[in-house]
């Protein structure tokens, strides 16, 4: 199969699956989960749809990485790289606190500079006005103090609205899930699909790719997995979170995996960053 044809099977993943597939998935199961009472009584249906969301995308993930296998012809081996090297699994762990704080670091500079511009057009010019009647001069310093400070809270207030909508979209599964399951079952869910993508973008997409060279391999692979990124997010702001964290560790995964061909540990990396992220 030619470069052109494997890029073009790759696109057709990430648009037939991550984007209009899971959204038909997506669709069944929140109806399954209004329809039923599968699961313990005290979830609501919100919580059992987020819930059954999760289990359904972590299914249907290991059915697309499996087919992505039998057309790639990539042996099964990718599944277990890095597994008999323990010392690259604590490099993982290394790895995704590193790339945390890098998204975290990022994601934090847009938001003040976001909201510092949007704090400039809405602050009211200041104005110096003379006592008036009985006012004396510290009533007017309290004033003028009171107005300067408004601005402060407003920046806090929009800075705690923009963080909240970050939690939302497709995160609002996993913080669910870890809100109302076991930790392991959680933790297991999450692990599935994490594992699945580190395996569809890097340990099929750059294996697939490689003949084409760093340049095309490295590029698709890091701009589809950021597009994925922004799916089902419902904001802008809340899809800033996830799209930087897709150019972060796309970019530096497929660097690593480009040099070291493993995919466990980077599936450690992707886990640690996630699970802190939105804890």
């Amino acid at each position: 199969m030619s470069t052109p044809l494997r890029v073009l099977v790759l696109v057709a993943v990430v648009v037939l699956y991550y984007w209009l597939g899971k959204a038909l998935l997506f669709r069944a199961v929140r109806h399954l989960a209004a329809v039923t009472r599968i699961g313990p009584a005290r979830w609501g249906t919100a919580q059992r749809a987020d819930v059954f969301e999760l289990a359904a995308a972590g299914a249907s993930h290991v059915v697309v990485v499996a087919a992505l296998l039998a057309v790639s012809g990539i042996g099964p081996g990718v599944l277990v790289g890095g597994l008999a090297r323990p010392e690259l699994l604590g490099l993982g762990v290394l790895l995704g606190i590193g790339e945390l704080a890098i998204g975290s670091l990022i994601c934090r500079a847009l938001i003040e500079v976001g909201l510092a511009g949007r704090t400039r057009r809405r602050e009211p010019p200041t104005r110096t006005n003379p006592p008036v009647g009985g006012r004396s001069s510290g009533t007017a310093s309290r004033t003028a103090t009171a107005v300067r400070a408004r601005p402060r809270e407003d920046h806090g207030l929009l800075l705690r609205s923009w963080l909240g909508r970050s939690r939302g979209g497709w995160i609002r599964h996993h913080l669910t899930a870890l809100k109302v399951l076991p930790l392991w079952a959680a933790l297991g869910l999450t692990g599935v699909q994490v594992a699945s993508e580190e395996l569809v973008f890097r340990g099929i997409a750059l294996t697939w790719l490689r003949d084409a060279g760093p340049a095309v391999a490295l590029t698709t692979s890091v701009v589809l997995f950021v597009v994925m990124q922004a799916f089902f997010m419902s904001t802008w702001q809340g899809a800033m979170f996830p799209l930087v964290g897709g150019v972060v560790m796309g970019v530096v995964h497929g660097l690593v995996f480009w040099a070291v061909p493993d995919v466990a540990p980077l599936v450690v990396a992707h886990v640690v960053f996630f699970v802190f992220a939105v804890i």
